[in-house]
């Protein structure tokens, strides 16, 4: 098969990839497990927030609300975004903390509440008061329908022609005649351009290429739902979180999700919570609410995946023509897939930025494999 562009990885990143990338060329989507966004992408909070601490990556966020809020027509039936807020609290003497989360906020263009502790109860009733004296509201902080997310990026690309591959292991990658040949057993794809989104594992796709890794280092978190209490109504709860970043709460359709807010460094592969991590989350949880969780519905983990500066990374460097990197957004990956992927898109082209992302702020240098600190970088 002969494309014009072959992606590896079909987590979000690549799947927004392949959306926007199709709509200049055709497209192959190459994911080994049986179904797209099998790790990361579905074994997540599912929040759209731009309380993000990392630079760019909080513009990224800021430049995908638009999409999220407003999708192309035809891209789904129904709203990719629910209302649901984003509590962040804290006690006496995190103050600065929370002023910074709240700036943070603010440079995003985001309403940003600093609430005192009457108010933090008044949203969470169930924190413990004397645990808490203050807190930053995000009003405007979403859940995510991830799924109508990554399906509507799939049927997108797939509309425009995209071949999308699954149950794909590819075994090799080599470099010819001015293509990239990706080989698995029994077939393979050759592509001028070969963007590697794949995720946890995009230092592995380098290596097999015979190029230098850009540093990814996946962190597992671990996370579990559990039943619900008579005497609260979760309903109109927002999204909870210690500025201390122990533990946090969200509201789920019939039960709550827990999670220590654990980010692990680990190896790229199949991860599972571990039973020390859900009893911590457990244990901080109960200090600093009223809510008894006894024993979890359900619990899982899933890889967040970085490189040394926490910011994204999309494009190509020098030593690798036509090879682009899609990688390294962390737990935002799903919240920030509609810039990402536009970003790409242009970079790929030989385009400059798009002006949503440009006018914020963001640079194709901010965003290189080549920028400063990384592995690969200079």
């Amino acid at each position: 098969m002969k494309v014009d562009v072959v992606i590896v990885g079909g987590g979000i990143a690549g799947a927004s990839a392949a959306y926007f990338l199709s709509q200049h060329g055709s497209v192959a989507l190459v994911e080994r497990e049986e179904h797209f966004s099998y790790h990361s992408s579905g074994r997540t909070a599912a929040q759209f927030t731009v309380g993000i601490g990392a630079p760019t990556m909080r513009r990224m966020a800021q430049a995908s609300r638009s999409f999220l809020e407003t999708p192309p027509e035809g891209f789904c039936t129904h709203s990719i975004l629910t209302p649901r807020g984003c509590l962040t609290v804290a006690k006496a003497g995190k103050e600065g903390v929370l002023r910074r989360l709240q700036d943070n906020l603010a440079s995003a263009g985001a309403r940003a509440e600093y609430l005192d502790k009457e108010a933090a109860l008044a949203l969470f009733p169930a924190l413990v008061a004397e645990n808490v004296d203050a807190g930053v509201h995000e009003p405007d902080a979403m859940d995510i329908d991830v799924d109508l997310l990554l399906q509507g990026y799939l049927r997108g690309a797939k509309a425009r022609g995209a071949s999308l591959l699954t149950r794909t292991p590819i075994e090799s990658i080599r470099r010819e005649s001015g293509a990239w040949i990706v080989g698995w057993q029994g077939g393979e794809i050759a592509a001028p351009i070969l963007v590697n989104a794949a995720g946890a594992w995009a230092d592995e796709v380098s290596r097999m290429a015979g190029l230098a890794p850009i540093g990814i280092v996946p962190h597992r978190r671990t996370a579990f739902t559990f039943a619900l209490q008579k005497e609260f109504d979760t309903r109109s709860w927002p999204h909870v979180g210690s500025v201390d970043y122990n533990w946090y709460v969200k509201p789920e359709q019939g039960c709550l999700m827990g999670s220590l807010s654990d980010a692990v460094p680990t190896q790229p592969g199949d991860v599972y919570p571990e039973d020390l991590d859900v009893a911590q989350a457990i244990e901080n949880i109960e200090a600093e609410t009223r809510l008894r969780i006894g024993r979890p519905l359900s619990q899982w983990a899933g890889l967040r995946s970085f490189v040394a500066d926490r910011n994204p990374v999309a494009g190509s460097r020098p030593d690798a023509p036509g090879f682009f990197w899609l990688a390294g957004q962390g737990g935002c990956g799903i919240l920030t897939s509609p810039a990402m992927g536009q970003a790409l898109a242009a970079l790929v082209a030989g385009h400059d930025l798009p002006a949503h992302l440009t006018e914020i702020g963001v640079s194709a240098r901010d965003l290189s494999p080549s920028r400063e600190g990384l592995v690969g970088g200079a």
